[in-house]
């Protein structure tokens, strides 16, 4: 149906089009005059390539909206993550300042409640998200569910009567939230850039060339510089815990950028990056989490930024290669199903055997568009 609403998808025009070429193709034929089919034949075959693009289109723009609506979902978390902030902060103040016998106290125990319930609410938004985008991994998740748990704790000392701990509990979960708000807050502007860089590329259509690849190498030298330099200068502190957060959440997005793309490149029968980056960007990621920043740490970021730079060349190398031989490079991560190219294939060889093999053998193929459209509309 979204196909359908979308003014760059085949409509029942193009469809007819191209039945109408085959009827005529099918009479030549059958009337034994080969040659005659040629013509119906070319225009068949033309009217299926356009219709094919039409439908990368289609999955582009679909692509974008659904980047769109992710974009979205994400803001409204980041909001509803900076208003948690602020009414814990506020909470935080009134509790402070009151006494254990003060008939307000019961009042600030429900105010908990309510973040608690709050919180909830944002880990379920946060779950759903993170099926859809694959950006958000183990870090954030981990996040929200140590966000989850200084709030319960917070809410049964503050039941308990015990106000030291309770105040302890809140101020960690004050501090969560405002990691997660940074995290997310980073991501978001991140996927406001990929958007922005496939809109100037056209309707849906990222850009073609060096720029549509990822900038691995890139990506990971700045974070390498990065991580220089805070293990120049280790240090306590929220706001050390803070940058080591968001750089453990940086080798995250790169680690599954690199595996998402090297399953791309399997799947059309290239040997895929380096199959034991992802696993050293994982140590990183833990030494990062457990502020654990090492010579060792240095020297594996080092030789991750080495295969990363080789892998890049070898890929440049390729679409040099490739565009030699004068093949198209594909623009869309979601593509024509493999069903529908083999038609194509087929209907070219068809164009070209026409004139040499006798009418009996040309298979006819629009009971398989038909179902092939019934399928997709």
């Amino acid at each position: 149906d979204e196909l359908d609403k979308d003014e760059s998808a085949p409509n029942k025009e193009d469809f007819d089009q191209l039945e109408n070429s085959e009827e005529q193709s099918k009479e030549s034929l059958e009337q034994n005059n080969p040659k005659q089919s040629v013509e119906p034949q070319k225009k068949s075959l033309d009217q299926m390539k356009k219709m094919q693009k039409q439908l990368q289109q289609a999955q582009g723009s679909m692509q974008m909206e659904m980047d769109a609506q992710n974009l979205e979902s994400l803001r409204q978390i980041v909001h509803g993550l900076i208003k948690l902030s602020y009414d814990q902060e506020s909470l935080m103040k009134d509790f402070n300042s009151i006494q254990q016998s003060d008939p307000k106290y019961l009042q600030i125990s429900q105010g908990q409640i309510n973040l608690q319930n709050d919180s909830k609410v944002l880990e379920d938004s946060l779950l759903v998200l993170a099926k859809k985008d694959p950006f958000m991994g183990n870090i954030v998740t981990r996040e929200i569910g140590e966000l989850n748990d200084h709030m319960a704790k917070a809410v049964n000392h503050i039941k308990e009567r015990h106000k030291s701990n309770a105040a302890s509990e809140m101020q960690f979960s004050m501090s969560k939230i405002n990691n997660l708000a940074l995290l997310l807050d980073d991501h978001f502007e991140a996927m406001m850039s990929m958007i922005a860089k496939a809109s100037s590329g056209g309707k849906g259509k990222p850009k073609k060339g060096k720029d549509s690849k990822p900038g691995f190498g890139q990506m990971q030298k700045e974070l390498n510089d990065q991580i220089q330099k805070l293990k120049g200068n280790q240090k306590l502190g929220r706001q050390y815990s803070e940058e080591l957060a968001k750089l453990a959440a940086e080798q995250e997005r790169i680690r599954r950028a690199l595996q998402e793309m090297s399953e791309k490149m399997k799947k059309e029968g290239g040997t895929g990056i380096g199959n034991d980056i992802p696993s050293k960007m994982e140590q990183t990621e833990m030494d990062l989490v457990n502020k654990n920043i090492t010579e060792q740490t240095i020297r594996r970021q080092s030789e991750i930024l080495t295969r990363l730079l080789e892998a890049e060349k070898s890929m440049r190398e390729r679409d040099l290669d490739n565009e030699r031989k004068g093949e198209t490079a594909r623009d869309y991560t979601h593509e024509i199903p493999p069903a529908f190219e083999e038609y194509l294939r087929l209907k070219e060889k068809e164009v070209e055997l026409l004139k040499t093999l006798p009418p009996r053998l040309f298979p006819y193929y629009k009971k398989e568009v038909t179902d092939y459209f019934k399928r997709i509309n």
